[in-house]
């Protein structure tokens, strides 16, 4: 099994949505990570300063540090009536001046910068700032050990906050990428799909170049299905010229032998019978064969289709067949209708499948004796959005389980009788160059009906 190929418009996509989602993502993350940075030095900023607030009320009295600020100051400057505030201010000695005792851990302390750092204390998880500051009296120095730390919730809630609004901005932009992606590879790929329409649009044997106002891109490519099907033109004109140069060399022997056998001209000789009998078979035969040659639907040129009187064609066509179906002994009949129809067709090849739709009812539509049964009647009829021409003898017809391989190449419903067995294969050949269905019925002897599709007004 194939692989299947993925379009062009897929791959587009693809490729610039994956790139372009897996870039926000990135930013996402970096984005991210800046802004908690951000929120958590805006906190320890606010932190900081509350701690300053306890320092500015630190004193020396007695030559001892003593600290004078009420509780309930340190929480309105720090919590902002979120979460909870812990405290503590420890002397040179570590006795504890104000505050939550075993608050402060001296080992993280350096020199006198402020350090932050999380930690758990009471079951609660804490952001704290510690710092050491000197405060002097009588040229004596008194250290205070100053830490503050405050409870994450307010911290967490911003944080949140950011993260979800970088959420939906995330999502916002993916989905607008992909949006954007689509429409802009949707309005490029515009010109391959109107190159699409228009070759499906067309005839499979119109071979005629493509005239496509289209970007370089596309238009490189029209030129070379413009190059493809200027090669394909010049292979069918070779083999139109090879069928008629075999047709020439094939009829010129076959046309001097009956000359010459017309010299020999005896009714009563068997031989010349026989050998009359024979060119008439072989010329037949190589008519029929070039026929079929020149109706092949891969090989036509359309340049000789015309608009034409279906109607017109097939009454021409009637006034010319009835002397021939007279002369072999059958009735003929013509039936037209009153709409006036037109068809793109070559009359001549219409002509051509006719005569040989006559020439099977007068080959076929015979008794046991030979004799004609009937009439053959060619008429023209309406049915709903289609016109359909039939011819209609009034022999035997065929057997139900043969009537759809009739057509086929080289079948012959009596092998005993003379024919080359394409006739009828040329009918469906030269129905199908006329965009036309044909189907075969038993109707009080057998008809032949080719089916053009031409809705009601549209002549």
């Amino acid at each position: 099994m194939e692989a299947t190929t993925k379009s062009i418009k897929s791959n587009l996509i693809a490729w610039l949505t994956f790139p372009l989602i897996i870039f926000t993502m990135i930013l996402f993350v970096y984005i991210y990570f800046v802004l908690e940075k951000k929120v958590t030095n805006f906190f320890d900023n606010r932190l900081k300063a509350s701690a300053k607030s306890i320092e500015y009320s630190i004193g020396i009295k007695n030559s001892k540090l003593f600290v004078d600020i009420p509780s309930f100051s340190i929480e309105l400057l720090s919590s902002n009536d979120k979460g909870l505030i812990f405290y503590s201010v420890v002397d040179e000695e570590n006795r504890l001046l104000v505050g939550y005792e075993s608050l402060l851990n001296k080992r993280r302390l350096v020199d006198e910068e402020a350090i932050f750092y999380n930690t758990e204390y009471n079951d609660y998880n804490l952001r704290i700032v510690s710092y050491k500051t000197s405060l002097y009296s009588a040229g004596k120095a008194y250290n205070a050990y100053i830490t503050l730390g405050e409870t994450t919730e307010e911290r967490d809630e911003n944080i949140k906050y950011v993260l979800s609004l970088l959420l939906i901005i995330m999502v916002i932009v993916i989905v607008s990428t992909v949006l954007i992606t689509l429409v802009a590879v949707s309005e490029g790929l515009k010109p391959l799909d109107r190159l699409k329409r228009i070759i499906k649009k067309r005839d499979e044997r119109d071979l005629e170049p493509l005239f496509f106002n289209a970007p370089k891109e596309v238009e490189d490519i029209v030129k070379s299905i413009n190059i493809l099907l200027e090669r394909s033109r010049e292979t069918i004109d070779y083999i139109e010229q090879f069928n008629s140069d075999v047709s020439h060399q094939l009829r010129t022997p076959l046309a001097e032998m009956k000359v010459k056998l017309e010299f020999l001209y005896d009714k009563d000789d068997k031989n010349y019978i026989a050998l009359n009998s024979l060119l008439n078979n072989m010329s037949h035969i190589t008519e029929q064969l070039l026929l079929y040659a020149k109706t092949n639907p891969n090989t036509i040129n359309l340049k000789r289709f015309k608009k034409q009187s279906l109607n017109a064609i097939c009454k021409d066509y009637s006034l010319k067949a009835a002397p021939r179906v007279y002369k072999k002994g059958f009735e003929f009949a013509f039936e037209n209708i009153e709409e006036e129809v037109f068809i793109q067709c070559d009359q001549i090849l219409l002509e051509s499948m006719l005569d040989n739709i006559i020439n099977n009812a007068l080959h076929y539509a015979v008794d046991e004796n030979g004799k004609p049964m009937g009439t053959i009647t060619i008429s023209l009829e309406r049915h709903n959005n289609a016109i359909w021409l039939n011819v209609k003898d009034e022999g035997k017809g065929v057997d139900k389980k043969l009537l759809k391989t009739i057509f086929d190449r080289y079948y012959r419903v009596d092998s005993k009788k003379s024919g080359s067995g394409l006739g009828l294969s040329i009918v469906k050949q030269i129905a199908t160059l006329h965009n036309a269905k044909v189907q075969a019925i038993n109707e009080n002897g057998l008809k032949i009906s080719l089916i053009f599709d031409i809705p009601k007004h549209q002549n």
